[in-house]
Order: structure tokens, then C-alpha cells, then sequence
């Protein structure tokens, strides 16, 4: 529908949140804090691109004013990331030829007075809503003109930039070339997040217990003697033993599988931008790679890498050339030892378990979280002040922390080959507890698994999430297709051939 639009469309995409801001009280939001790192993916991958990126987001972010830096995902961010660098040898090139060969970036000075400039507009705006400060409508009504060091005026927006700024923003490098969408880059955003884990495995292990024999998660809370109105969802619910233990096993087991058989069959060889950034934040990913338990590590010792790559030959070869020799027997069993998510695989797991449990609860930005709850009226009469209170299913913890988060691991680890019972068995556990309160089936439930069906691909309302299933994709080839489809629905190839018809010679053909 862009037929009028002219200049090059981008997308991009944070990997956290830059901000903690929470609200406990309508009208009120409070910044507790700032991830300590900002990491985007950006589509089409290209020096371009990512340089205006990087010039909107430094200022978007104010990252001169915090001294924070910005990080490329996917195969050309730096090799620490699991990219090939490129992002560091452009950032050399275009930091000595200042940005596109003209101006400078915006500096500290700037930014502040950009956001003393902003907070004065907030105070006119809010003085003439209360109308508290004559002329103030007029002036609360005109935006801020904030002149920007980034360019000269003089310098016209689209200048051709001086060499060898020029050179690099029109050529691609290789890793551009491999992943020119920067797939990976974007599935490093999707498959490392932590509240799509954290948020599930806490409204289980709060809501789970029922002590009525009602199976929609209620339960009771006594606010005279808790002290809070309801149950704080980190202080109260991350608690609770159940969701260290499920977090633990998802988070640093089950995740893991899953990440480093897909990275094995998507990436080039040699590289690693998904399960370079395992584990969500960076203090987490320090003591699961000093303890052993990254995503490589596991997917060797578990098996399941080598069964996915082995599921992979046969669907495209064939089972001839070696494959009776190098697979598992029908016990699951390969060279003595069992293959899947066995006991033990994650080392300290159950330290872990509490380490993780004591962390969160105890989190002084967290803690005044009241978890997302209805309750039933019929309750409020009570002698002691008891109520019974249920989760709130319509609420963002469950519809996009469930089908566009824990669906997503499950519908890939299906397309791998894994034993969804034995190999993601907590996932499935959280996933079927809280579709069972939201009244969905986003899994087959325990007992409706047999024949044909798949656990995933034949659920009845797949198509309501972010599972590969949901785009009709069953296979690794098939999903590698759909990583290639350009994102914004440009269709090159009939465009091409369009081209190539009205040649005399092909048209003769």
C-alpha cells in the first residue's frame, strides 16, 4: 500500500524494555530504573539502515545524556554477540568521517536541553488544563523547536556522504548478504526474553494451589492479615518455591533445548547470535555459563541437538548414508546414553530454583506489584475478611506471555522433533494450567494426545498464537522460507519475471 511513499522503510526492534516504569496508581508512572543493556534488530541489515537507526535511538533513549551505548543483534553485530564484527567496523569508519560524513552526533549538552525544553512543555500543558497561567494555552499549543547539532543547517538532509563513509553505506558485507532480514537478529529478540517465562511460571505457582476443589485458579487472601489488598505478584507469588523451581527449569533447560537445536539449523556455521545472548540479562548469563549450562552445553549433554540435526537429515536425504549408524534406537537411546530432558542435566539447578525465587521477591523495584486478580464478590461478606480471588485472565500476563510467548518454544520444539512430553514437560505443564483457567486449548490436553495428532499443530486455537503452527509452518524447511519473506511484502521475484517477460528473447521462450 506504500505506492507513494518514496524513501526506504525500516523496522526495528528492542530486545528489552529500556525502561522499568511501573504504575500503582491510576494517572501515575514511575521510572524505577533502565535495562542495563539496549540491544536492537533492525531489518533490512544493512550499514544504512543501522546508522539511522542508531541516530534515532541514541536520542529516542538519550544515550549521550546516560552514557549508555547501543548494540546490534544478528550475524553482523560484534563477536561477542555471535556476529562477525561488522557493526564495529562500520561504527570505526563512521565515527571518523562523523556519522554520514557531515555533521556530528548530538551531544550531552543537547539532549538535556531537548528534555528541559520537553519538561517545560509538560508544565504549560498541565497549567493550561488546569488553567492556572494566562496564555499558557497558546503557548502549551506549539511544539518545542529544538535545534538539532546532528546536521548543519546548511548541509541539505540527503548530501551524498564523503568517502569512505559513502563506500560502506551503499555496500553490504557478507553477513548482510546471508541474512539480509536479519532473521536472526529478531529471534534473538523473540527466543530471550524473560517475562514470557517469569510471568506464566509465577501465576501457577500462585493461582495453582486450589484448596476449594474449583479449578479456575481461586484462591483465598485475607487482607488484614497479608497486609496488602491482594497478593503482590513478585513479593508473594515469586515466593513460592513452585516458581523458582519452574522458572529454573523453563529459563535455563527447556529454552535451551530448543534454542540451540534452531541455531544449529538456521546460522551459519561458526556463529551464534541467538545463544550468544541466552538467559535474558547479563548477570544471569555469567553464572549459567560459569556453571556449565549454556545453551550449548545442554543441547550436547541432553541429545537433542544432535536428534534435531539427525530429524533434519532424514526429512531431506533420506534415512540411507549412514543414518541407521549415527541415530537412536527406539528406546531413545543413542551410544548407552538417554537422549531428552533427563534429571540432573542442569547443574546446581536446585540452588538455582532458590537463588531465583529469593532474587525476585525480593526486588525493591518489584515488590508493590499486586498481581492481576478478580474477586468474587460473594466473598466480601465474610466474618474473618476473607475473599476468594482469581486470576484475571484477560490481563497482558496471560495473553501475551502464554500464546505469543511459552507457545512459541513448544511450536518450534515440535517442528525439531522433540518429545514434547518428556523434553519440555514443564512448559507444557504451565501452558496447559493456564489455558485451562482462560478457557482456550492453545495445547492438546493431557489425555487427547495419540494417533496423528501433534500437541501443538493440532490444538484447537494454534491459529491464536505466535507458534509456527499459527502461519501453517510444520517442518524446518518450511520455516526457513518464511524467514526469508521480505517484511514488508515487497514480492521481488514476480517483479522480476514481470521485467524479464517483456524481453523479445525470453518472451519467445
Amino acid at each position: 500500500g506504500f505506492t507513494t511513499w518514496k524513501r526506504p522503510l525500516s523496522l526495528f526492534a528492542l530486545k528489552a524494555f529500556p525502561y522499568l516504569c511501573k504504575s500503582l496508581k491510576a494517572g501515575e508512572v514511575s521510572l524505577h530504573g533502565r535495562f542495563p543493556q539496549l540491544q536492537v534488530a533492525v531489518t533490512p541489515s544493512s550499514a544504512y539502515v543501522r546508522s539511522h537507526a542508531q541516530l534515532m535511538l541514541d536520542r529516542v533513549l538519550q544515550n549521550e545524556m546516560t552514557g549508555k551505548r547501543l548494540e546490534f543483534l544478528g550475524l553482523s553485530s560484534e563477536e561477542e554477540l555471535g556476529g562477525d564484527g561488522t557493526v564495529g567496523e562500520e561504527s570505526s569508519v563512521l565515527n571518523r568521517t562523523n556519522g554520514f560524513g557531515y555533521g556530528s552526533v548530538e551531544t550531552a549538552s543537547s539532549a538535556r536541553n531537548a528534555m528541559m525544553i520537553a519538561a517545560h512543555t509538560h508544565r504549560q500543558l498541565k497549567e493550561a488544563k488546569e488553567g492556572s497561567s494566562p496564555g499558557a494555552i497558546v503557548a502549551a499549543s506549539m511544539p518545542p523547536a529544538v535545534a538539532s547539532a546532528g546536521r548543519p543547517s546548511k548541509q541539505p538532509a540527503n548530501a551524498i556522504p564523503a568517502p569512505p563513509a559513502l563506500d560502506l553505506l551503499l555496500t553490504h558485507s557478507l553477513s548482510d548478504r546471508a541474512d539480509p532480514s536479519s532473521s536472526l537478529g529478531f529471534l534473538t529478540c523473540t527466543l530471550n526474553s524473560t517475562n514470557q517465562i517469569l510471568h506464566p511460571c509465577i501465576l501457577v505457582a500462585l493461582f495453582g494451589g486450589d484448596d476449594s476443589g474449583r479449578d479456575d485458579g481461586a484462591i483465598s487472601w485475607n487482607p488484614a492479615i497479608e497486609g496488602t489488598p491482594l497478593p503482590r505478584f513478585y513479593a508473594d507469588g515469586a515466593a513460592k518455591p513452585l516458581a523458582g523451581e519452574l522458572i529454573t527449569s523453563i529459563a535455563g533447560g527447556e529454552m535451551y533445548f530448543v534454542i540451540d537445536a534452531l541455531e544449529r539449523l538456521l546460522s551459519p556455521r561458526g556463529y551464534d547470535p541467538i545463544t550468544a545472548l541466552h538467559g535474558g540479562e547479563p548477570v544471569g548469563r555469567r553464572v549459567m555459563n560459569m556453571l556449565g549450562n549454556t545453551p550449548h552445553e545442554l543441547g550436547e549433554r541432553s541429545g537433542l541437538t544432535g536428534l534435531a540435526l539427525r530429524k533434519e537429515w532424514a526429512s531431506m536425504f533420506g534415512k540411507d548414508g549412514g543414518m541407521e549408524e549415527a541415530g537412536d534406537d527406539e528406546n531413545g537411546e543413542q551410544d548407552g546414553s538417554a537422549i531428552g530432558n533427563t534429571e540432573g542435566l542442569i547443574r546446581r539447578e536446585s540452588m538455582l530454583a532458590k537463588f531465583m525465587s529469593f532474587g525476585l521477591s525480593h526486588n525493591s523495584r518489584l515488590n508493590a506489584v499486586l498481581s492481576p486478580c478478580i474477586v468474587d464478590e460473594s466473598s466480601k461478606s465474610s466474618e474473618d475478611g476473607t475473599i476468594r480471588i482469581r486470576p484475571n485472565t484477560s490481563t497482558r500476563f496471560f495473553t501475551d506471555d502464554t500464546q505469543h510467548g511459552l507457545c512459541i518454544y513448544l511450536g518450534l520444539a515440535e517442528l525439531l522433533g522433540f518429545d514434547l512430553e518428556r523434553d519440555m514437560k514443564q512448559s507444557l505443564y504451565v501452558v496447559r494450567k493456564l489455558q485451562h483457567w482462560m478457557k482456550k486449548e492453545f495445547v492438546l490436553a493431557e489425555g487427547r494426545v495419540g494417533g496423528n495428532k501433534k500437541i501443538v499443530g493440532s490444538a484447537r486455537d494454534v491459529a491464536e498464537t505466535s507458534a509456527p503452527q499459527a502461519f501453517g509452518i510444520h517442518s524446518i524447511q518450511e520455516l526457513r522460507q518464511f524467514l526469508r519473506l521480505d517484511v514488508f511484502g515487497e514480492v521481488h521475484q514476480a517483479r522480476v519475471e514481470s521485467r524479464l517477460g517483456r524481453s523479445g528473447l525470453v518472451s519467445r521462450l
